[in-house]
């Protein structure tokens, strides 16, 4: 073992880089640049590195990439040759982490100052604390409510009957959502949004990081599950915020992705309830996701239709 510098710890020394920030793109050019300048701004504090891997966009965020590759000693890039998800995206930029702690960052996100320095404390605070996850804002300031509990068969119930819409704050038919916290306060949570967690390196690494069966929705969730039933708490922070645009490549691709998260929705439960007397309640609400998602697709292709059919007249 190397000898230790004046005022370096164990932790120094095991892990020369403290912080890996993963991120993953696609079609992210109106938001990635102003994304990783405000990463570097806080990484001027911390031992941190920065490692984007991008699904194969069409636009030019490939471009913006390049150029700040060329600036940035702590940037690291990985090009795939075709989209290949969320999860999958994170595991490769897992392997290529060196860092004692792991950020999975959106790339439509905006880091506020001192931000990433007082999570890593809140996280080092308690060896039994596996995420912490800051609040999430809009650009106008708006809090963003984007913890959940663990979903039950119950609550794919209310949601698909609009209980949970005509009953928003209720803590029982809107309790998935939280409907009933005002995310103002710091508590434990079952699950924050993906969109920024901070996780112990050495746990995550334990689980295999993403199950890319989950390629875009629930992966979030399922790996949250996890880790709470590895026996560690998840923290939401609003003391600490951070700007979020909120699912900017998401919205690109409506059709495909309404049908995955739902898909993933059902393989939620077939992984996490697997008991016998489960499992009918598994396909009761398998049926129930699948009949909610016709209308659905219905009206996403009728519009689909009714924006060629508009192309053709101009």
């Amino acid at each position: 073992m190397p000898e230790s510098q004046p005022g370096e710890t164990l932790a120094d020394m095991e892990f020369p880089i403290q912080l890996s920030i993963l991120i993953v793109t696609y079609n992210s050019s109106s938001t990635i640049r102003v994304c990783l300048e405000s990463v570097f701004q806080e990484l001027q504090s911390l031992r941190g590195e920065v490692i984007v891997v991008d699904n194969k966009s069409p636009d030019d965020t490939v471009s913006i990439l390049d150029e700040l590759l060329a600036q940035n000693p702590t940037l690291k890039v990985e090009l795939n040759r075709t989209n290949r998800g969320f999860a999958v995206g994170n595991n490769q930029a897992l392997e290529m982490a060196g860092g004692q702690h792991i950020l999975i960052l959106n790339p439509d996100t905006i880091l506020q100052k001192d931000v990433l320095k007082n999570l890593l404390v809140e996280l080092e605070k308690d060896s039994k604390t596996g995420v912490v996850a800051p609040q999430l804002q809009f650009p106008d300031g708006r809090i963003q409510k984007t913890c959940r509990r663990f979903p039950k068969h119950m609550d794919v119930i209310y949601n698909v009957f609009g209980l949970s819409v005509l009953f928003p704050e209720n803590r029982k038919l809107n309790g998935w959502k939280m409907g009933d916290f005002d995310h103002k306060a710091r508590r434990k949570v079952d699950q924050p949004a993906g969109a920024a967690l901070l996780i112990r390196g050495d746990l995550l690494r334990s689980l295999g990081g993403f199950d890319d069966n989950f390629p875009m929705f629930f992966n979030d969730v399922d790996l949250c599950k996890r880790i709470r039933d590895a026996g560690y708490a998840i923290w939401y922070l609003p003391e600490y915020a951070i700007q979020h645009l909120g699912g900017a490549s998401v919205k690109q691709v409506k059709l495909k992705m309404t049908i995955s998260s739902h898909v993933s929705f059902f393989r939620y439960f077939e992984k996490h309830f697997t008991r016998m007397y489960q499992q009918p309640f598994n396909l009761i609400v398998g049926v129930m996701l699948y009949l909610s998602l016709i209308p659905r697709l219905l009206v996403l292709l009728l519009f689909k239709g009714q924006r060629s059919a508009s192309r053709e007249t101009l």
